[in-house]
Formats: C-alpha cells, structure tokens, sequence
C-alpha cells in the first residue's frame, strides 16, 4: 500500500485540531505512563497525514523501548477508550509476510458538533455574565505544585497536571532529584512553550529534567575538580582523622611515663659495630 492513500483514512482536517485532540486524550487520568508514549509516537507518525499512518507494533515497540506485549496492551487500552482505531491489513508484504496496521487518531465527541448547536451554544454563552479577569486566572490556577500557577489556556493544554504528575513520580525515582529543581525546569519548559511550539510535552519534559540532573551532576564534580589540592587534603584529613576518646574514668592528669635510654658515646657504637663484623667474617671477638 502506498503511503497516499492514507489521505483517505484522515480524522483530521488540519494539524492543529490533531494536536489538540491528543493534548486532551493525554491529560485522561485513566492513560498509564505506557500508553501516553505509545499515543505519542503514534501522533508523531500520524502528523502528515492528518491524524493516519501505517506501522508495526514491533516497530513502536523499538522505537520507546518497551516489549511488544506492552504496545498491544497500550493500543487494546487506546482502542477501549475510543481514541484509535486499528485497521488490520490483509494484504501480504514483499518478503512474504503481513501488512503494516493502519492506525487512526479519533476525534473526541465534543468536536463532532453540528454548525447549528455551535451558533446556539455561543448565543448562550453572549447572555451569561462576564467573569472578571481576577476570577479566571483563580480558576485556572489547576497545577499540580502550589505555587505555579498556568495563566493562559495553552500552557493548560499543553502541560496538564496529569503530565506534570506523572513526569515528576517518573524522574523522582532519579538521584538527585527534587521539587525545587523539578519546578524549575518545569517553569523554563513553559517559557520555552509561548517561543516554539512542542509536539510531545511529556516527552519533551521529561528530556528536560534528565538534562538538568546531568547538569547538576557535572557541575558538582567540576567544582571539586577545581577545588585546591590543599584544600581537599584539609577535607580528606578532616574526615579521616579520628580524636582518640577516653572514659570519663580515665585520669589524663597522670604524668607519662618516659622510658630513659643510657646515652652511648661514638667510641662504644663504633666498637660494637666492629665487633658484630668480625663475628659475621667468623673472627674471634
């Protein structure tokens, strides 16, 4: 099968409303860390065509690093859930074996409305009250940390808190990971977000916050590279030397014993020195 004739499986009329629709399957709380990768890589395939594309689930498995068995686990979930549709393909392969699966991208309901319910629902929507711009940016204060706060509808649909959860439970698990930088990179992603569009946030996240641990994890071993060869014997003596305790009981005003050695002159040593080497060439003493 030729790859045009995906144009006449499309969901899709523009690459916008597919981003939007994945954006809103990824934030659904019932979607495992698993099966948010495997609907990412399949949006990713899916972009040229509009929400259509032709692969192998061997394939996608390779492609996240994940068995086989967890892909069709994902894609039995996907298809549950009435986000995909897998068509199987009959037809038999150059080498002799089966056709690669067409998978399809659903549109949610909500945007399979009629012209006429959409005039009426914005004529509704003219005769209720105004809510002032204080009030909705309190409402749309939804992120998972407290003080973060998402004040444009993109960055909430595009970072969502179930994104955000999941990415921080997985790198969690990271040394050296914590709230506080996790919160940073977070802060600097959505930045990044109003400049250049991003496809895959969780993916994208998550790449991030494994940069930002290495980072870390370069500067603290550059800075004790460029630590003084002075100061890190002071550090390596501090830590190895141990002060001897003593009992309370123990009296330390007691005077030390010190063993007197009788002195020898220069004539005695060199006499018995001389002596030693004659009883070794077998000389009487």
């Amino acid at each position: 099968m030729g790859l045009e004739r995906l144009n006449n499986y499309q969901t899709f009329e523009t690459e916008k409303e597919l981003r939007e629709t994945v954006d809103t399957y990824l934030a659904d709380y019932r979607l495992n860390t698993s099966t948010r990768l495997v609907l990412e890589y399949i949006t990713a395939c899916a972009i040229r065509y509009n929400g259509a594309c032709t692969i192998y689930r061997e394939t996608i498995a390779t492609k996240i690093n994940m068995t086989v068995t967890t892909v069709s686990r994902a894609l039995r979930t996907l298809r549950e859930l009435d986000m995909i549709a897998v068509i199987p393909s009959y037809r038999k392969s150059v080498n002799g074996g089966r056709g690669a699966s067409i998978f399809q991208i659903l549109a949610s309901v909500t945007q399979h409305v009629s012209k006429d319910d959409t005039h009426q629902q914005s004529k509704n929507n003219a005769e209720k009250p105004v809510i002032p711009n204080n009030e909705l940016a309190e409402k749309t204060d939804v992120s998972l940390f407290s003080n973060l706060s998402l004040t444009s509808s993109r960055q909430l649909s595009k970072f969502s808190d179930a994104i955000i959860h999941s990415t921080f439970i997985e790198c969690s698990k990271e040394p050296g990971m914590n709230k506080a930088l996790f919160q940073k990179v977070l802060t600097e992603v959505q930045i990044q977000e109003l400049r250049v569009p991003i496809a895959n946030p969780a993916s994208y996240l998550r790449a991030a916050v494994n940069n930002a641990l290495q980072a870390s994890q370069v500067k603290k071993e550059r800075a004790i590279t460029d630590m003084p060869k002075s100061v890190q014997s002071q550090m390596f003596n501090k830590h190895s030397s141990r002060k001897e305790v003593l009992p309370d009981w123990f009296d330390t005003s007691a005077a030390k014993t010190e063993q007197k050695l009788p002195k020898k002159s220069k004539e005695q040593l060199q006499h018995e020195v001389d002596a030693m080497r004659r009883k070794l060439r077998g000389e009487p003493v």
